[in-house]
């Protein structure tokens, strides 16, 4: 018999955030350090994760996707242009 572990499939962590909060929160303290108010876009760099893990638990998997071709950030194959809302024909 094979041990399979409880958390193989989970995301990558840092501590105990997952990655993609941490990079909201990297690119807002990079932000700060760029302007010289570090403090300020930490602190926004924080409630922006915070209300991106709501918003992850309280949606299905895959919202970001979802979110990222709705507005145009993400291409992808086989599905047309997100700004197209309407077929005719």
């Amino acid at each position: 018999m094979v041990e399979i572990y409880r958390h193989t499939d989970d995301p990558m962590k840092l501590f105990f955030w997952e990655i993609d909060e941490v990079i909201v929160m990297s690119a807002a303290c990079f932000l700060g350090i760029m302007i010289d108010m570090l403090l300020t876009f930490g602190g926004i760099g924080i409630v922006c994760a915070y209300l991106l893990t709501r918003l992850k638990k309280s949606s299905s998997e895959g919202v970001m996707i979802h979110f990222l071709y709705w507005h145009g950030f993400l291409k992808l194959k086989g599905c047309p242009k997100s700004y197209i809302r309407e077929f005719v024909g």
